[in-house]
């Protein structure tokens, strides 16, 4: 299918900042409390979600919503939700995260990034709204090729 060649042309094209992104970089990991997330004030692009070096979720902020509205969040603000209490954004991230984590589904709102450890890296794109889009789709591929086991919720 011409899909699958465009999808795999792409792939090819962006291996390089992929590869970088799915790479545990204590350089430029970043935590979720509030000093780290300023410093993506107001960037857009996909993000890679680390728990103890592993990658574990791939999202994105700033790219298009169905409908074709433009999402207005930012990185920071995205990521403030993994530390809210409430379902903001985030319920289906905690109820995967529970299972896979063996933990009590009682503790599920109680799932918060920062107490959790977690860590972030992303790629920031500065182009076309709808590439933020398509390389979360490309992030997803290349995971799936390089048998990294991560959810994402599009």
């Amino acid at each position: 299918m011409n899909g699958d060649k465009k999808l795999a042309g792409l792939l090819e094209e962006y291996k390089k900042p992929l590869k970088k992104l799915f790479k545990y970089d204590k350089s430029s990991a970043l935590t979720f409390d509030k000093a780290s997330r300023s410093q993506v004030q107001e960037q857009k692009g996909i993000f890679v979600i680390f728990k103890n070096k592993k990658p574990i979720f791939v999202g994105q902020a700033g790219g298009f919503m169905t409908g074709y509205k433009l999402t207005q969040k930012d990185l920071e603000s995205k990521l403030s939700q993994f530390n809210l209490r409430s379902d903001a954004g985030t319920a289906r991230f905690r109820k995967v995260y529970v299972e896979q984590h063996n933990l009590d589904e009682s503790e599920l709102k109680n799932i918060n990034a920062e107490e959790q450890n977690l860590k972030f890296q992303y790629i920031k794109i500065k182009e076309n709204p709808a590439m933020i889009n398509i390389l979360e789709i490309l992030a997803l591929e290349y995971a799936k090729e390089n048998e990294i086991e991560l959810y994402n919720f599009m």
